[in-house]
């Protein structure tokens, strides 16, 4: 059984975390990593593919061809030590086939029964979700399950981590941890915070809060993971390097989504819109 982050297998849901694990993956060249698509199809079919992609990803394309943005999105390449261009590369529909072992699961939803018998006859033991849906059912398998919080654990835990973090601490970052039946509650194998300083995104006011909501979920959330997933993968981080924390002493925050009406101020906060 492998035991190393380098070794760790996939689990691939079309999503930007997913997109951005699986560029890095290509960019350090471990190709033979398995790469287990989240979805019912049991052929892999490029129309089925382009399809759920386009559909996923569609506002994601569109934002990259303002140049106004992309500004912003080389910036948040720089903040996070990022490869030149990774954030746009990352969203090529082709990298899904460059890796050489994928395969499909029997279900879309993870708990689901076909799912569960899937991942019991699998050989592989460490898996890395980029799925959305809260594991249930699944985690009886006994496999392991890992995930990267976008925020620094036990003291941002919830959703909006990125933003909670920035909101109430004024900080930013992600946490590798093995995953249990509670939200953002496992064994902790890494982390990471740093202060958060303000991006200077020029003409941003002129775009919707929506809008901002995604371009920040669409790059600088997964940004800020796969920051952390680099830097184990260069580490050559151990699946069994659990951190010895005092949960007597560590602050334990859970947050939930901001309010909308709060978004719009908070990104005027956290963004330098001079």
């Amino acid at each position: 059984m492998s035991n190393y982050v380098k070794e760790i297998t996939l689990i691939f849901s079309e999503n930007p975390i997913a997109r951005a694990y699986l560029y890095l993956l290509i960019k350090k060249k471990l190709f033979a990593n398995k790469v287990i698509y989240l979805n019912n199809k049991i052929i892999f079919n490029e129309i089925f593919l382009k399809l759920r992609y386009y559909t996923t990803f569609k506002n994601t394309l569109g934002y990259l061809k303002s140049k106004n943005i992309l500004s912003l999105v080389k910036k948040i390449e720089e903040y996070f030590n990022l490869d030149k261009d990774f954030l746009i590369e990352m969203y090529k529909f082709e990298n899904i086939y460059k890796l050489k072992n994928i395969e499909f699961a029997k279900h879309p939803d993870i708990n689901n029964k076909l799912n569960i018998n899937y991942f019991k006859n699998l050989k592989e033991e460490n898996f890395l979700n980029t799925n959305n849906n809260i594991l249930k059912s699944i985690l009886d398998t006994k496999k392991n399950f890992y995930h990267i919080h976008p925020g620094y654990m036990y003291k941002v835990r919830g959703a909006d981590g990125t933003l909670n973090s920035i909101k109430y601490h004024n900080n930013v970052g992600a946490t590798f941890f093995l995953m249990d039946k509670k939200i953002d509650n496992g064994k902790i194998i890494e982390r990471f915070e740093k202060n958060f300083k303000k991006i200077y995104f020029p003409d941003s006011l002129k775009l919707k809060t929506s809008d901002l909501y995604n371009i920040w979920f669409s790059f600088f959330d997964p940004a800020i993971r796969v920051f952390l997933l680099n830097k184990m993968l260069s580490e050559d981080v151990s699946l069994e390097n659990y951190k010895n924390i005092n949960l007597s002493i560590e602050e334990n925050n859970y947050y939930k989504f901001i309010n909308k009406s709060e978004l719009r101020d908070l990104f005027i906060n956290i963004i330098n819109f001079a």
